[in-house]
């Protein structure tokens, strides 16, 4: 598996990736669809932000028939605490694997490049989201803080 930062060439396939997010979330349960135009041009802004990482999984061939296809996006920012001035930190935005590769390390190689992304930036911890509970218009998710070289706190 290839993980690399996202360049123009992918912006189709990436916002497919996201659609696939939107629709398996409780964002999916809303009648409205994303404006396909409008994603691309704040995925460019995304691509092009210093601030920003857009990461994706490129299958290789040890997958066979998947050679080349994007399967995974993780999409992180860097953000400065809001009350501890100076203090910055990795925040996840987006985070995606195809379903039939969820489980084998794909998700786990992009979060550990978006790490090392946000230590090279000298991020003093990270924050994401995971899903634990999903009932039609209901979504539990649970934050999780990660200060490096500590536990994790959750919230």
């Amino acid at each position: 598996m290839l993980i690399r930062s996202a360049q123009i060439d992918d912006l189709t396939h990436v916002y497919r990736l996201l659609d696939a997010l939107r629709k398996e979330s409780v964002w999916g349960t809303l009648p409205i669809e994303p404006i396909e135009p409008y994603v691309h041009s704040k995925l460019m802004l995304a691509i092009h932000d210093q601030n920003q990482r857009v990461l994706v999984a490129e299958a290789e061939s040890n997958f066979p028939g998947l050679h080349g296809e994007l399967v995974g996006v993780c999409r992180v920012m860097l953000m400065q605490h809001e009350y501890l001035a100076g203090l910055t930190y990795l925040a996840e935005r987006d985070f995606y694997v195809v379903p039939r590769l969820r489980g084998v390390g794909i998700g786990k190689a992009l979060w550990n490049e978006a790490l090392q992304w946000g230590k090279a930036h000298g991020v003093y911890g990270a924050c994401y989201g995971k899903i634990t509970l999903q009932t039609g218009t209901k979504c539990v998710e649970q934050i999780i803080w990660r200060v490096f070289d500590k536990e994790p706190v959750h919230a």
